[in-house]
């Protein structure tokens, strides 16, 4: 690859803002693109050796991924660890190896280009889901199948850049991301991926500047170039002038010395100038994220995503899993809540799990979630985490909070489905809370319209902004060609989430917030002034948002709000809110937008 180094100097590109703070270093290319996969015809003769070449890379593919789990272990993250024990199912997975081998048997293929055959195929399975984590999560078979194919092929799948070096790649490997942290890298920045993919996860555990999405980084990069990685804006600066670096290192300082003025607050209420507490809690993925959660300040988590306990087992969780997880997580926060959604997964997602269930062309709007749940083939195993978090209610202040609700029949058919769990356990003679909250997300516009008949059946209602923003305004947020519509502050969401909150209040049942927009330090001020006095977000988010909270008085958030609620578009709504904040004196003195 050859370009002017001229035409790139300065050159700015934009992707997804994945993991915030700003660094400054040499680009270190990892080049995953020249791998090339070799095609031939092999004779009936060589059919036996083909195959045990094939299985001799598994051997070594599987053995590489052990080493990586070790190493892991020692520094006890727990997530990183269930993360390359799933690289190693999908490894053994009936699907890939012995798919792999029909073609080498059947087709005479060579390992290597069945093996291409075999991933492309998988992949294209996943093409269709339209749930953000779960699509991205079609990236690891590639990530398996490449591990594969380099050690069929003989090559080195390691990567090792010198320290404060900035990698730089088309995607990376979650076994590549964690490695990388080993050797002190300053920041990351891919062509492909988003805010959920594993390189994202890894990078804000790592407290390490990371943008993704950027389309073109690797043509644009060469080995050595400097680098500039913001990746609070989801900029990446290449070849800056010295005016531009110094800039970026002064910007630096100041985040750093704000960030840690913001953590002493860590153990101050959450309350407005005019004396109103919000409640600031966590989203949470795994048990060991509770610690960083009370360590930012948390009081609770508002969302533990179940699922993840799913997806490194071949077989569903057992009761006793779910018990033994949701304990920790209970006794870890007692007295403060811990809310947990009951697993959201997608029909393609379990496919593996429930083999008789078919693909579908539009799993976002198809057999997913709570409809998945309620089937008769995956009802019992509902029934299980059910029990299992009746159960660790009895340890501290549990949750239970029911997704993809899109009226009252879901939610009754759910809660026949509780109350069985709750007679069975009652008696087993096992301790449990009687009297544990339930609640619903609202996130499919049908459930915000008719929130006034949820609100009085449940003891909770949590707005699931993510799916709610992207249902209403039918935006998939992961296409870069429509990305510029998914709007929170949208005259319709704000509207949908007024409607909630009032339905909540007539009720007298608690409302909060559990998506993406909680943690958004230029939307959760508007929130506040809607109504909401709960907001659930990632941990590190917790700090900025408390700061936001002290500053303000929610009376005129209120104000505010109001005049939102009149206005026609969202370029309307940003403007009322940018010239609220400069006035309040709640922005940080940089273009919010």
């Amino acid at each position: 690859m050859t370009r002017q180094r001229s035409e790139a100097r300065g050159q700015e590109l934009r992707g997804t803002a994945a993991s915030p703070g700003i660094a400054i270093g040499r680009a270190y290319v990892v080049d995953r693109s020249r791998l090339k996969i070799p095609k031939r015809t092999i004779d009936p003769d060589e059919v036996d050796e083909e195959i045990a070449r094939f299985r001799r890379a598994l051997r070594v593919s599987d053995r590489q991924l052990e080493w990586i789990k070790e190493k892991i272990e020692e520094r006890e993250e727990s997530e990183h660890y269930k993360i390359i024990a799933a690289h190693q199912l999908i490894l053994h997975d009936e699907h890939v190896v012995d798919e792999t081998e029909r073609y080498i048997r059947d087709e005479h293929n060579n390992a290597e280009w069945a093996l291409r055959k075999t991933v492309e195929h998988i992949k294209g399975v996943f093409d269709a889901i339209d749930d953000d984590y779960f699509r991205e999560r079609r990236s690891d078979v590639d990530f398996v199948g490449e591990r594969i194919l380099r050690n069929l092929l003989g090559y080195d799948s390691s990567v090792r850049p010198p320290p404060d070096a900035i990698v730089v790649a088309h995607d990376l490997s979650p076994a590549d991301s964690i490695q990388l942290f080993r050797f002190a890298v300053a920041a990351l920045a891919t062509d492909a991926g988003g805010k959920t993919a594993h390189t994202a996860i890894v990078a804000r555990s790592n407290e390490v500047p990371a943008v993704v999405g950027l389309e073109d980084v690797t043509t644009a990069v060469e080995n050595g170039d400097l680098l500039v990685v913001d990746g609070s804006r989801g900029i990446v600066v290449v070849q800056p002038a010295a005016e531009t670096v110094a800039a970026y290192r002064e910007r630096a300082r100041k985040e750093a010395a704000r960030g840690a003025a913001l953590l002493e607050n860590r153990d101050l209420p959450a309350e407005s100038v005019d004396a109103v507490e919000i409640a600031l809690l966590a989203n949470v993925d795994h048990v060991r994220e509770v610690k960083s959660a009370t360590d930012h300040g948390a009081v609770g988590v508002g969302l533990f995503r179940t699922e993840y306990l799913f997806m490194t087992s071949e077989s569903f969780p057992e009761e006793e899993d779910h018990y033994e997880h949701a304990k920790q997580v209970v006794e870890a926060l007692s007295p403060h809540p811990a809310t947990f959604r009951t697993f959201d997964l997608g029909a393609d997602k379990v496919s593996r799990l429930l083999p008789d269930l078919h693909s579908e062309a539009n799993p976002a709007l198809g057999l997913r979630s709570m409809r998945l749940c309620l089937t008769s083939a995956v009802r019992p195993v509902f029934k299980q985490q059910l029990r299992g978090l009746l159960r660790a209610s009895a340890h501290g202040r549990a949750r239970i909070m029911f997704p993809m609700i899109s009226g009252l029949r879901d939610l009754q058919k759910a809660r026949e489905v509780l109350d069985e769990a709750k007679e069975e356990l009652w008696r087993e003679g096992r301790d449990f809370d009687r009297d544990v909250e339930v609640g619903v997300m609202v996130e499919m516009p049908s459930a915000a319209v008719i929130s006034d008949f949820l609100a009085p059946a449940v003891d909770f209602l949590s707005i699931g902004t993510n799916d709610l923003i992207q249902y209403t305004l039918a935006v998939d947020r992961v296409n870069e060609y429509v990305a510029y519509a998914y709007e929170p502050l949208h005259p319709a969401i704000l509207r949908l989430i007024s409607m909630v909150v009032g339905a909540a209040k007539a009720a007298n049942v608690s409302v909060g917030v559990c998506g993406e927009a909680a943690g958004d330090p230029y939307v959760a001020p508007a929130l506040v002034g809607l109504g909401l006095r709960e907001l659930s977000m990632n941990a590190t988010a917790i700090p900025e948002i408390k700061s936001k909270v002290r500053s303000a008085h929610v009376a005129g958030l209120q104000s505010l709000a109001s005049r939102l609620l009149e206005l026609r578009t969202a370029d309307e709504v940003k403007h009322e809110v940018r010239a609220y904040y400069a006035e309040a004196k709640l922005g940080d003195g940089e273009d919010d937008d």
